[in-house]
């Protein structure tokens, strides 16, 4: 009689909590894939919890296309939970049309948000930018009496800060009965970004006198405002709150404060700060980097990126930005295209706008600008104002009027509304007497309603920051100040100074240049400076032009008579004037 087989013991189904259990510890969706089809096999394949769980691990294993099909056609009627975590999870991974879209779908289901509903789509309007989103999630919050709630508050001004409606940002702020430390920073960081730093500045100091405590954030927001309005000493001072607060200074801190010292004229001390922090990451060996690339001082920058290298820390996109930068201020063309194919051939990225904008900058200025044009026709990706406006700008430096011409169509296309390109193709004009072009970009100018804007320049005086236009009359100290400039005028005259009237581009004679030449506002600023500080003190100016070549001839003069270092921020870098001497060579 045959042997009976040996029984096969039957597996046990999972239990519910066993299921929970394995969802959790799912570490990847290499784990969660296999577990969600073995679900679906279970007698749990409907469960309402168990889906939502599922969802949720997706959501938080960043795979979202899978949680938003649970969340659209698998799950009768969601919970509330299970759309905030699908519209938090696309916001948090950049995905903001997506989020946006994911909340107006939760509304036509019936749905009603709650508070934290809005403080998941709100960052995602403001990650997209669309105010238009923006204001019906606002209604939506007014609607549903949420307009109290702290956090929601935050993230409406937060969110019409970075979308350009600083106005609207405000009155949220000024209707809210109590702030604390995301408010402030909400509304500080939206007036950073909107380019009112003095009214960030000011927002800080209201904030101090409210009692409440900065954090990180803050601090960061308040010294890029610093960095942006060359406002050093309230910069040095923000540094030693953070020092006598013990506030640990991060990789993101540290680098605002490199960044900070840089942009206002102390490239010593960015470099104390960075040679001081005891861990030095990619952020801040970029920042340091592109702090003496703008100075012009391109092989400390170059090596700095070697040592960065060498201590193991592979480079990004931004950081070939800030080595290029210094190349290109430097003219060292040769250095650039080495590094321009480097950033390809060796780290495998792929050039951007700013890395093209750096080389037509770089071959422009040289002299080279049908390698520059050509450049600009073989790129891998559409040029822009930036890099368009460069080739212009080196149309103007060789006067070219030929390819300007070619040139400023194209920039005009892509950026119609900026004035400075029509002023600056009225210059190319005007360099070369041909007025009929000149008077060509003015009456365009007019048609368009395009108003150019004042150039002005500004220097920092005891912690204040004080603004002169060219020809100013309005300080206090103009008399001053303009009898001060005659009498300096005459010394520079008698060490050789001679007035470079080229640079007014106007049909007026050389007497009247010669006076217009003289109202500079950068001019008035350093003035200003000279007569307000202690003898051998450092003055640093910052002007929102390029400043002009005759300028840039007398604040050598300058520096070398009144004994002083005169650093000036332009447009386009930094110069450092000494002894009759400035740190570009005369190259910029």
């Amino acid at each position: 009689m045959p042997r009976a087989l040996p029984r096969i013991p039957s597996s046990k189904p999972p239990t519910f909590q066993n299921l929970i259990s394995q969802l959790n510890s799912c570490i990847s969706t290499v784990n969660l894939r296999p577990l969600h089809a073995k679900i679906l096999k279970t007698q749990f394949s409907k469960d309402h919890f168990l889906l939502t769980r599922i969802a949720h691990a997706y959501i938080r294993l960043n795979d979202l296309p899978p949680a938003k099909r649970i969340l659209t056609k698998t799950v009768k009627n969601p919970p509330v939970f299970l759309w905030n975590e699908t519209i938090k999870g696309y916001a948090r991974n950049g995905l903001f049309r997506e989020s946006i879209d994911l909340y107006y779908a939760m509304a036509s289901c019936g749905v009603q948000p709650n508070e934290f509903t809005f403080t998941f789509v709100l960052p995602a309007c403001a990650g997209a930018r669309s105010v238009l989103d923006g204001r019906k999630v606002h209604d939506d919050v007014v609607r549903l009496n949420c307009e109290s709630n702290v956090f929601v508050a935050t993230a409406i001004i937060d969110m019409y800060g970075k979308c350009g409606e600083i106005s609207l940002a405000r009155e949220v702020f000024d209707k809210m009965p109590k702030r604390g430390t995301a408010t402030f920073n909400a509304m500080i960081g939206g007036y950073v970004v909107n380019g009112e730093c003095d009214k960030a500045l000011s927002h800080f100091n209201q904030m101090q006198k409210s009692g409440i405590q900065a954090d990180v954030i803050t601090v960061v927001s308040v010294l890029q405002a610093c960095a942006a309005q060359g406002a050093l000493q309230q910069g040095r001072w923000i540094h030693e709150q953070i020092k006598r607060t013990k506030m640990e200074v991060n990789v993101y801190l540290g680098a605002a404060l490199i960044h900070m010292y840089a942009r206002c004229g102390s490239i010593e001390e960015s470099w104390r700060v960075f040679d001081q922090m005891p861990r030095k990451d990619l952020i801040c060996w970029t920042a340091i980097i592109s702090g003496y690339g703008m100075h012009g001082f391109a092989e400390v920058a170059e090596s700095l990126f070697v040592r960065m290298v060498g201590s193991g820390i592979r480079p990004d996109a931004v950081t070939f930005v800030g080595v290029l930068s210094g190349f290109s201020h430097g003219g060292m063309v040769d250095k650039g295209w080495q590094y321009f194919k480097k950033m390809l051939n060796e780290y495998s990225l792929r050039p951007g706008l700013e890395h093209y904008s750096c080389m037509v900058d770089m071959l422009g200025r040289a002299g080279r600008l049908e390698d520059a044009e050509g450049l600009v026709k073989t790129m891998a990706v559409e040029p822009d104002a930036g890099v368009w406006g460069g080739l212009l700008n080196a149309c103007k430096i060789h006067r070219n009027v030929e390819m300007g011409e070619r040139v400023v169509k194209e920039v005009l296309r892509v950026d119609p509304a900026n004035a400075g390109w029509y002023v600056l193709m009225s210059n190319i004009y005007a360099m070369s007497g041909k007025w009929d072009g000149v008077a060509k970009m003015r009456l365009m100018m007019r048609e368009r309603k395009v108003a150019k804007p004042p150039g002005w320049s500004s220097i920092e005086v005891a912690g204040q920051i004080h603004s002169f236009l060219a020809f100013d009359r309005s300080h206090p100290r103009s008399g001053e100040i303009y009898e001060f400039l005659k009498d300096l005028e005459d010394r520079m005259r008698l060490e050789g100074y001679v007035v470079e009237t080229s640079c007014v581009l106007g049909n007026v004679d050389e007497e009247l240049k010669e006076d217009m030449l003289c109202g500079h506002s950068e001019r008035l600023a350093i003035a200003f400076g000279i007569l307000s500080t202690e003898e051998g003190d450092v003055l640093r100016v910052m002007k929102n032009l390029r400043v002009c070549v005759d300028c840039h001839t007398a604040t050598k003069f300058i520096s070398k008579i009144a004994r002083r270092e005169i650093i000036v921020r332009d447009a386009n870098r930094f110069h450092h004037f000494r002894e009759g001497m400035c740190s570009c060579r005369d190259y910029w």
